[in-house]
This record gives structure tokens, sequence and C-alpha cells, in this order.
């Protein structure tokens, strides 16, 4: 008698804590709209219980928080030491005094993060043959070779940045293309439009002038499907270099361009074309290279974000399924069905069109997605390299700014999403009293209605989870007793992300401070993100060196300089490196501002 009262206690014990969740939880929706077109749920992990619903059967398009899905069938299917391996290989029959004489073929294997320095190491493995001319073409024998370049349901304004890039037929550097406009040193003049177009394929428009300081400008680009960029607008003497990243609109040229060219830089004759092919079978292995494994590149997606590296890993997930390549209908069913045998959740309603969550088509339940966080905890093995690549509150990825209270920051892992009208978060948080809770929250705009701004729907996503992190929930009668734990102080160096934006910051001053110290002088400043570049057309090279050696006593850097003459000073610090100049730039002489090495 005494133990069924007890157990009746705890039982309602339990369900006063879950209606005082419930109450608080529908308090804060409701004081921003009852009418809020929002779907929630959360499950207290460490008991099981369910500690809130609201429309969590309801479909939302969840935007981002589709890679929760496509990433989890990736890891399923291919594994955490998966790697993508891309290779050389030819079908020639002779190789004579350094002439292939046949066709090469580039095996391109559906890799995200295959980019122009992996393509060079390729082609530097042709010399390990001594390899010098090409009597063939060069075949791209690409695993998205026939894939439709967009999935179903992306808008036409996606297309254009670097958020909604192309994978095929073809992905070299991940199909993005950076432009940095700087302004020149006089008014007047044409801004300086450079990118990071390893191919050298891209045709500039540069139609960005100059304008004093005081003036009104911005800068607006268009890149077109014959890759042409057009750049228009103003920049004010002195001001920040404007950056901007665009989606390459047509990938296979680009790809074109970048193996012609580096087969040139190599010195290297390529007597035929570069082409779309078939690799015929039993041809020669020349080179090959291989990808980080997919535990790591699965960071590499859900931390920022990248629509290019899910969507890759979703379609490579299908093509091992279905053993061969597919386009994105095939790949929605048989992903779908896979996860649906893997899982046991329901997924009838749910729309997986592609991998990354930009479709307007995509479809998922708060609870669906709950289910599967659930399911990855409790009983899948690799839960650990899953929730791992997940971004962290007040850490990285798309959470760095997010939850960066004490109480808040490390204890929330979670997947962002947002669109137009769309806001949803969808992860794990730990509660003040150490239990762990999985939980989705979606939040769309009502059909036939204006999209509200998103930053209010993500007040609001913020605002439950932080209720959430504060609530203490109760054990029920089949709970296991967890002791709370303390904070871990898992990342005691700074992460890689926080390297490279204290360097860009750093980098940011240096500009600025070196614009100041040169003001009045005939100097072009160029800033390129990891160096600046200064375009001297002076008589007297001690101008320059004087200000930069006076720069040298409070910012670490060294200088190489390039000129006709050795001036007075060389190696006089900040100045290391003279290199007598033979390039056609009609600047009298050219400083590189780099970072110093100590």
């Amino acid at each position: 008698m005494k133990r069924m009262l007890s157990g009746t206690l705890l039982t309602l014990v339990a369900a006063s804590s879950y209606a005082s969740f419930q109450s608080g939880v529908d308090r804060l929706i409701n004081q921003v709209s009852p009418s809020l077109n929002i779907g929630v749920e959360v499950v207290d992990l460490t008991t099981g219980a369910t500690l809130y619903r609201r429309n969590q059967n309801r479909t939302f398009v969840p935007a981002s928080n589709m890679k929760l899905f496509s990433d989890a069938a990736a890891l399923m299917v291919l594994g955490p030491d998966y790697r993508f391996r891309n290779q050389l290989s030819t079908s020639a029959s002779q190789l004579q005094q350094g002439t292939l004489k046949g066709s090469l073929y580039l095996h391109l294997s559906g890799d995200p993060s295959f980019n122009h320095e992996r393509l060079a190491n390729l082609i530097a493995g042709l010399k390990n043959w001594h390899i010098n001319r090409i009597q063939g073409n060069v075949y791209i024998d690409s695993s998205h070779a026939f894939v439709n370049p967009y999935p179903p349901g992306w808008m036409a304004e996606d297309l254009v940045y670097s958020y909604g890039a192309p994978l095929a037929p073809v992905m070299i550097d991940a199909n993005r293309l950076t432009i940095t406009v700087n302004p020149s040193a006089k008014a007047d003049e044409p801004a300086i439009v450079e990118t990071n177009d390893a191919s050298k394929s891209i045709v500039i428009n540069n139609q960005v002038r100059t304008k004093a300081k005081g003036n009104r400008c911005g800068v607006g680009f268009s890149l077109d499907q014959q890759n042409h960029l057009t750049v228009h607008g103003c920049v004010t003497v002195g001001q920040w270099a404007v950056q901007q990243q665009m989606a390459i609109r047509n990938p296979l040229a680009f790809a074109q361009g970048l193996i012609k060219h580096q087969l040139a830089e190599a010195n290297i004759v390529l007597e035929g074309n570069v082409l779309l092919g078939k690799a015929p079978a039993g041809s020669l292995l020349i080179a090959s290279e291989s990808s980080k494994p997919i535990s790591q590149l699965m960071a590499d997606t859900l931390k920022p974000s990248d629509n290019l590296y899910a969507d890759s890993l979703f379609l490579h997930a299908a093509e091992k399924l279905h053993g061969s390549p597919v386009n994105w209908p095939e790949a929605q069913a048989i992903v779908k069905k896979f996860m649906q045998q893997q899982t046991g959740i329901q997924l009838n309603n749910a729309v997986l069109t592609d991998g990354s969550g930009l479709s307007r088509h995509d479809l998922l339940t708060p609870s669906q997605t709950v289910g599967l966080l659930r399911f990855l905890h409790d009983k899948f093995p690799l839960a650990y390299e899953y929730i791992s690549a997940l971004p962290v509150s007040g850490r990285d990825g798309t959470l760095q700014r997010r939850f960066k209270g004490p109480a808040q920051q490390d204890l929330v892992r979670a997947k962002t999403g947002t669109m137009r009208g769309i806001v949803s978060l969808s992860g794990y948080l730990y509660t003040a009293n150490a239990h762990t809770l999985a939980f989705a929250i979606f939040i769309n705009h009502v059909p036939g209605t204006k999209s509200s701004i998103s930053g209010k729907y993500r007040y609001v996503v913020d605002a439950l989870c932080t209720y959430f992190l504060q609530q203490k929930p109760g054990n029920n009668t089949w709970a296991k007793v967890f002791a709370p734990h303390g904070r871990l102080k898992f990342q005691q160096n700074p992460t890689q992300a926080e390297v490279q934006r204290g360097r860009q910051a750093r980098w940011r001053r240096l500009e600025t401070v070196v614009k100041d110290a040169l003001k009045g002088q005939l100097v072009t400043v160029i800033y390129r993100g990891n160096e600046l570049i200064l375009k001297d057309n002076q008589a007297d090279a001690s101008r320059v060196l004087n200000a930069l050696r006076n720069l040298r006593n409070k910012y670490p850097f060294a200088v190489a300089l390039s000129s006709k003459v050795i001036p007075t000073g060389v190696g006089v610090k900040p100045l290391v490196l003279w290199m007598e100049k033979t390039d056609p730039d009609s600047a009298q002489r050219i400083w590189t501002i780099r970072e110093s090495v100590s």
C-alpha cells in the first residue's frame, strides 16, 4: 500500500510539473500571438517524458532543419570514416617522350569539399609519370553529370548568392566566387575589382567608380550563365573593401577553364579540349586523393549550415543505397524509405525534396524531428559523431552569436533554419538540473498572409529555449537518478572559426592603419583577406618604407618589395625581401604586406 501511494505521488508530481511546463510555454507564445503558426515538441530524454506539445503533427517547411535528416542518413549509410575519392586515369596506350597519346579522365565523386588546390595536387601527379603533353582530351567523369543543378522548390532569388550554388554537373571550389572591391587612391578613377577565380576564366565588367569621401555609395553584383561578372556602383576613397560571395552559374565552364589553366601552369600542353564524359572501364590510375572523413564533413555542413555540402551528402547517400547516381526525385524516395526503416519514424507525410532544406517543398513535423533526435541520442551507435557536428550555443557555427549568457553558452546543440517567413531550431539542450531535452520548434508564416520578419520569429524561438534551459524537470517513477554534472571546459583553445575571425579582424585593422599612414601619398592599397598590396608610383621609395617602419613598432608584419631598382634601406624591418620586377604592372613598385612568422 505504501509503495502504491509513493508511486501515485510521484506520478502526480510529474503531472504537475508537465502542466506547469505546458502553461509556461503557452503563456510565452500567446504573448506574441495566440494564432502564431508554430509547432513545438519537447521530450526529456533523461526520463522519457514529453514535456510540451503544440501542433506537433502539423507539417512545416523546416528550412535548414532538413539537414538533420540528410546528415543522419549520410552517417548511417556511409559511416564516419568514409572519404570521397577523386582520381585521374587514362585509357591511352602509349606514353612516349612525355607525350600521352590518348585522353585523360578526371573522376569526381560528388565531393563538396573538392577545390582547386586538390585539383592541382592531382595534376601534379602527371609529372610523376613525366607527362608534359596530352594529345587527347581531358574528360570530367562526374557523378553529378546528369543531376539537375537545383532541386525542385528552390526560388530564383536563392540562385544568385553563394548559399544557392549549384552542385551539378561538377563541383570545384564549392561553385562559389568571392569578389572584392577596393577603392582607388584618387576620386573619379575606376575601383579595383578582384576575384578569387582560380580558373582565370571569369570575365569582369567593372563599372564601379571611386568617389570622394562624403558621397553615399553602394556596390551591386551580377554573374550570368556565361560566368560574366558585372560589378556596378561606387565606393569612396579610403573606405573598407567591399566583399560579396556569389554562386557560379556555369560550373562546367568554370571547371573547364580551371583545368586548362592548371595544366598550363604545370607546363603540360593539352592539344584537345576539356569535356564531360565517362571513363572507359579498365582505365589506368594515374593519381588519386581523398576528402576529409564524413564525420568532419558533417561538421562542415551542420555548423555553418552549408547547403551545397548537405545536398551532396544527401545525393551520395542515395547513390550508395541505389548503386548508381540518382536525381532528386529518386533520391527523396530512397532516403525517405531508408530513414523510416532505420528509425521507425512514420514519414508518410514528410517531404524530403533535398538535403539542404532550401526547397520550399520540404515538409516535416516537430514530432518527426524529435523522433529522429531521440533515436540518434538513445539508439544510434554514432550518436557522438552526430551530436558533436551540431552548432554549440555561444561557441561556433550558426549559434555562435546566440545563447551567449552564462546559463546558456554550451548548453544548446541545435540546428538553425531561416528563410523568408520561416524560422526553425531543433536539437538538444541541457537543463539546470542536468536533464537532456530533445526539442523541435518550427514557425511558418500563415499561407496567404504577408511573411513576417524572421528576426521576430527568432526572438520567440530563443525565448522558448531560454525558458527550457531554466526548467528543472522532475524524475518520474521510471527515471534513472542522475546527479547534476559540473560544467566542462571542453574547449581550452580557440576554435578554428575563432582563430579565423581574429585573423580577419587584425587584417581589417591593419588595412585601416595602413591607409591612414599613407594618406596623401600616391599609393593604392588593395585588401586581399590575408595580405595588403601597395601599388606605389612615387619617385621616392622611402616615403612608404618609413611609414611602414613606424607602423611595424605596433603591428607585426613583414614586407616584400617588387621593383626594378633596389631601394636604400633594404634589409631593414619590416622590408624582408626584394624581388626584381619583371611583370608588366604599371606601378613603379609593389609592396606586399604579409603575416610575419616569429
